[in-house]
């Protein structure tokens, strides 16, 4: 159940405006009423999943496909083991906090963000000291 500080949360940081400066740089679209309602009956967790989902396909090279509402009500967000990534070794030495978690069947590397927004497991630091900050 959402809180109403998640709903909060989701009017007053614009986060479909964050979400549109990844999917939509060139501002192609135009957040209409469909658009718009289609993002704020996701939960708060869920938008977050969407947006790092998203943004790292973008950091991927990967392409996105269909319009931001397609992508908003039909995308399946999963976290991203950087494991099976050749960008792993750059975000290792970057200011992302990476992590080794479990999830789902296995343990892989992600970064600290997924592993909170996904309720990640046995989260290990990998390239900072305190997995709390």
């Amino acid at each position: 159940m959402e809180t109403l500080n998640d709903a909060i949360v989701k009017r007053f940081e614009k986060t479909l405006v964050h979400l549109m400066k990844v999917i939509d740089p060139l501002r192609k679209y135009t957040i209409d009423q469909a658009l718009g309602n289609a993002w704020d009956a996701l939960s708060l967790t869920e938008q977050r999943r969407l947006y790092l989902y998203l943004l790292y396909k973008k950091w991927r090279g990967d392409t996105f496909y269909g319009t931001p509402y397609d992508i908003v009500t039909n995308c399946h967000p999963y976290p991203t083991n950087w494991n099976e990534h050749l960008m792993a070794e750059s975000l290792l030495k970057s200011k992302t906090r990476m992590v080794i978690a479990h999830f789902g069947t296995g343990y892989g590397t992600y970064t600290l963000d997924e592993a909170k927004v996904w309720n990640m497991t046995d989260i290990q630091p990998l390239n900072y000291k305190d997995v709390n900050s």
